[in-house]
């Protein structure tokens, strides 16, 4: 069973390109469902935005379902709009358990189910603990307190999103030859370096351009964008501080010392879970000129205000307060935070995205300690 808002992924890519396709394939969907379900739903889950396409009443536990979808088209079946067995609408009829979360029809739809429940075996873990940190959210818990937590779990989720993230990628080189790679990539595309996205992505593979990976492929690009600006001058550009006072990057950059260009967003769950480790860095190294510059996507003031307060980010922050649409965005082709480039004392970026004991790693390299 495969959650719409995946509770691995630590990224938000925004964009969704649309795709030429072929329309017109029929399905042909007969099932049963647990107990007091009373509606079954066909989902579109090509893109970013999972969108209900058909549905049919539960009478006695069983439903059916015939309509018509893009051929090939990856779909979900579901009773809550929040998970669903995946599948491709191929042609071949389908049988499904949503109950026991099981689907059989073609051989690749049958085989996709059965990784999509290993899979979910895998991850099912990881829904306690981030139900468990929601919990402490909404009782009122302090910053400090939740940040405690935070590193409890951090641990833990992480060897999950590893274990999920690993076995994805069996199952990707497994199946080059047929789509079943399509509802997967999502799961490697941060994990993964840059040269092996690459080679996922290439299109001499029969998933490569389906529309479901859309997303990935715009990540790609991204990445690819970052990797042209390694060795080269930062971009210049003016945003103003939380006092509304404007200010240029040139003036934090190419002054000599090292600065971190940080792009995150107070929103951003994976950008608060990352700042202990920038803030670690930025107190250890910035009595030898180590700075920060945060450029944050931020839409309104008072929240951008009471994080960094929050969190005691003691560096230089800047935002447009325009979200996706900032200046910091649109120059330096950011579509996922967190995000970061490293600038040496001459202003040239000599790394990108250093995260985690990443960061802690090539700062102690440039000092020394």
């Amino acid at each position: 069973m495969r959650s719409i808002l995946s509770t691995l992924a630590f990224a938000v890519i925004t964009l969704t390109a649309c795709a030429q396709s072929i329309p017109g394939t029929e399905y042909s969907i007969k099932g049963t469902c647990q107990a007091g379900v009373s509606k079954v739903y066909v989902m579109d889950v090509n893109g970013n935005r999972p969108t209900a396409i058909d549905s049919a009443i539960v009478e006695d536990g069983k439903f059916a379902l015939k309509g018509s979808a893009e051929k090939d088209a990856l779909l979900g079946l579901t009773v809550t709009k929040k998970e669903y067995c995946a599948f491709f609408n191929d042609g071949t009829p389908i049988v499904a358990d949503l109950e026991k979360k099981t689907l059989t029809g073609s051989e690749q739809n049958t085989k996709l189910n059965a990784y999509d429940r290993e899979i979910d075996a895998l991850g099912s873990e990881a829904q306690a603990l981030y139900a468990q940190f929601t919990k402490a959210q909404q009782s009122g818990m302090s910053e400090t307190e939740l940040q405690k937590l935070a590193n409890e779990l951090g641990p833990k989720l992480n060897d999950i999103s590893e274990s999920v993230s690993l076995r994805s990628l069996e199952i990707i080189k497994e199946n080059k030859d047929n789509l079943i790679p399509v509802a997967f990539v999502n799961n490697v595309m941060y994990y993964v370096e840059f040269p092996v996205l690459q080679e996922i992505l290439n299109e001499k593979y029969a998933y490569a351009k389906h529309p479901a990976l859309a997303p990935a492929r715009q990540y790609l690009a991204m990445l690819v964008k970052k990797a042209g600006i390694i060795g080269k001058p930062f971009t210049d550009l003016t945003e103003n501080d939380v006092n509304g006072n404007p200010h240029k990057l040139s003036e934090y950059c190419g002054k000599g010392n090292y600065v971190l260009i940080d792009f995150w967003a107070s929103w951003c769950g994976p950008c608060r879970a990352e700042m202990p480790h920038v803030k670690a860095a930025y107190d250890k190294y910035k009595s030898k000129g180590f700075n920060v510059v945060g450029l944050s996507f931020d839409n309104k003031l008072e929240n951008w205000k009471k994080a960094i307060a929050e969190m005691q980010l003691d560096w230089v922050h800047l935002s447009d307060l325009k979200g996706w649409q900032s200046v910091a965005g649109q120059v330096y082709g950011i579509r996922s935070i967190p995000a970061s480039y490293l600038v040496d004392p001459t202003g040239k970026i000599i790394a990108a995205d250093l995260r985690g004991e990443q960061l802690e790693a090539k700062l102690r390299e440039i000092y020394g300690e």
